[in-house]
């Protein structure tokens, strides 16, 4: 229907338009006040990048002009005062960036960007990395920088990758992604960049390989100049890399002295067997230098008359075994002592070593004394005789992702002695007491006294089985700090002795384990525990959730990510 207006309301509307919405519009509404006369005018400003699309390392032309302005400034992608008007071109863009020009006057301020968008490229140069060329104690200080144009290692490098471990193994690889088709130079660095030890020229043309390989290389076997690791011992220099052919290696006993040195198996474990009489009184191997490696060899027979033989006996700063096996000696390796730094064992086997006699003390599967740090990772200790599974003395402790057992006939004593206390992580590993256990603790923590300045222990998801039938899982000294977080307690006995923070953890008689008679303690769907724990947090700035679970033998996998974190050393996927 039409709307209908009064007469009356029609003449009040022609007295006070405003109020009837009509008439010109007031200037005293918000955002309708013109400018006062005189008032100078805003700045205009135009800017555009040619092209707007590049490569990596790629270049553009930035143009830009302005009116009503007094002055310019530039800042994102880049900075500083600039003309009016004008263009200046930006090299070496490898990423997408904005630049934004800001230009000012009398009337006020008028900012302007354009955006240059870098293409991703496909070209690659990896290789692999000889491990004699890494710091195996700080792995995350080992990359491979790439830099642009030949024979330099200054400025800004276009790019960077980790150096990572294969796993199950000691070689190592890089892989450098997202460059485009060029020259660079490829350099090696095991200190963060602070210098390179080594680097190559390289012309990128979709792919290349760039293997850096070790300096110097000595190489013993049958048939060759040198059949025996002792004839070099004594001859070769700092840095040399050591390659024992695959066989069995029957005495002397050898000391090493030099630094730097990588002794390694090729093609197969080298078998050092010890002779009947160990002429240095210590071990089949001696190693005094600084920062050496042992890869894939195997040690036996270790014996001296004060009962402490031993496949390795460790005295240098920094020493590394990766992918070896100790078997049958009096310990299988002793040493490390204050003053040795860090010892790392990764993806290794001990068994059947140790041994207690009257007068003597006891040795074990291995024996780490008060060094600064110990790593023992993705490895497998077992049937230890009488002695412990593993003992160290050291000021740190990371036993990670481990199978450490007596199974069916083992007759260790502690699976796990850490006698000094000390900051201790053991995390996602794999603990079995067997039935003729000569002690019934499992993990011992301080049991000799809190010597070592830190007194903070941390068990995190770890899986246990007692089949002792009683005793203690976890057995922690007065004055200790301890966390037990996440972990499965399979069997009867005490879980933890002593005082300790407990969360989320679990015992039960029924772990239902993929095979627990053949040791296998992988969970199926019916495993309890599953989902069931919580998020570990951070052990001081160690960060304590498992990233990896044991794989057997000796190996490691990454560990599934999936709902909520399971209790025990698995995570269960279907």
């Amino acid at each position: 229907m039409p709307t209908r207006y009064s007469s009356s309301l029609v003449l009040l509307c022609a007295l006070g338009l405003a109020a009837c919405g009509g008439g010109a519009a007031s200037y005293n509404d918000t955002g309708n006040t013109p400018p006062p006369p005189g008032t100078p005018p805003a700045p205009t400003v135009s800017l555009s990048a040619a092209p707007d699309t590049v490569a990596p390392m790629g270049s553009t032309l930035l143009t830009w002009s302005s009116s009503n302005a007094s002055s310019c400034n530039a800042t994102g992608a880049w900075s500083g005062g600039m003309p009016l008007s004008g263009n200046q071109t930006i090299n070496s863009i490898v990423a997408t960036s904005i630049y934004t020009l800001t230009c000012t006057g009398g009337g006020g301020s008028t900012a302007r960007s354009a955006t240059v968008t870098v293409t991703a490229a496909a070209g690659t140069v990896n290789g692999m990395v000889d491990s004699s060329l890494l710091d195996r104690h700080q792995e995350s200080a080992n990359r491979v920088y790439a830099f642009a144009g030949f024979s330099t290692t200054s400025g800004t490098p276009v790019a960077t990758a980790p150096v990572a471990q294969d796993n199950g193994a000691c070689t190592f690889r890089y892989g450098l992604a997202g460059l485009p088709n060029g020259n660079y130079t490829v350099a090696l660095t095991s200190n963060g960049g602070a210098s390179f030890r080594s680097s190559a020229n390289v012309t990128l043309a979709g792919a290349a390989v760039q293997n850096f390989s070790p300096t110097s290389v000595v190489r013993v076997g049958p048939g060759r100049p040198f059949t025996h690791p002792n004839q070099v011992s004594g001859t070769v220099q700092n840095g040399v890399v050591v390659e024992i052919d695959a066989g069995t290696y029957n005495g002397p006993a050898s000391t090493w002295t030099v630094n730097n040195l990588t002794l390694r198996g090729v093609g197969g474990r080298a078998h050092l067997v010890a002779p009947a009489n160990i002429s240095n009184g210590k071990g089949i191997w001696v190693t005094q230098g600084a920062n050496m490696a042992v890869e894939n060899i195997e040690f036996s027979g270790a014996a001296v008359p004060d009962m402490n033989g031993a496949g390795i006996r460790a005295e240098g700063q920094d020493l590394a075994i990766c992918g070896s096996y100790f078997h049958d000696n009096q310990n299988g390796i002793l040493g490390a002592v204050a003053g040795n730094g860090n010892l790392l064992i990764e993806y290794s086997e001990f068994a059947r070593n140790g041994g207690c006699e009257p007068g003597f003390g006891c040795s074990h599967n291995m024996y780490v004394g008060d060094t600064s740090r110990f790593t023992l990772r993705y490895s497998y200790s077992h049937h230890a005789s009488i002695g412990h599974a593993v003992k160290s003395r050291a000021q740190e402790n990371y036993i990670l992702y481990n199978r450490i057992m007596d199974e069916a006939t083992g007759t260790s004593s502690y699976i796990i002695d850490l006698p000094n206390g000390g900051l201790s992580y053991i995390i996602g590993n794999l603990l079995q007491q067997g039935p003729d256990t000569d002690n019934p603790a499992i993990i011992a923590y301080g049991a000799e006294g809190l010597s070592n300045p830190n007194r903070n222990l941390y068990v995190v998801n770890n899986t246990f089985v007692n089949d002792l039938g009683s005793g203690t899982f976890v057995s922690i000294a007065g004055g200790s700090t301890a966390t037990v977080r996440n972990n499965l307690f399979v069997g009867n006995g005490t879980a933890v002795g002593g005082t300790a923070t407990q969360v989320s953890n679990l015992t039960t008689n029924a772990p239902n384990f993929v095979n627990i008679g053949a040791f296998d303690y992988r969970p199926t769907a019916t495993t309890p525990g599953i989902d069931q724990g919580t998020a570990p947090g951070l052990g001081g700035a160690f960060d304590l959730t498992p990233i990896y679970q044991y794989v057997h033998p000796a190996n490691r996998q990454a560990r599934p990510v999936r709902n909520g974190i399971d209790i025990g050393a698995y995570e269960y996927s279907p």
